[in-house]
């Protein structure tokens, strides 16, 4: 699921719309089907930094 994510966050960020923490948090509680913590946020963010632009 996380892969997804990344690949889904890397082609809104090659469209010039790079993903906001907000926008991971929903977008992980979506695909989770339940909600995921700031914390969990900011430790996907850190893993991911590449795909990830805008913190």
């Amino acid at each position: 699921q996380e892969h997804e994510l990344v690949l889904y966050f890397k082609q809104l960020t090659k469209r010039g719309l790079p993903p906001t923490r907000a926008m991971v948090q929903n977008f992980a509680s979506t695909i989770a089907k339940t909600g995921v913590s700031k914390s969990w946020v900011t430790r996907f963010i850190n893993q991911n930094d590449n795909a990830i632009i805008s913190k």
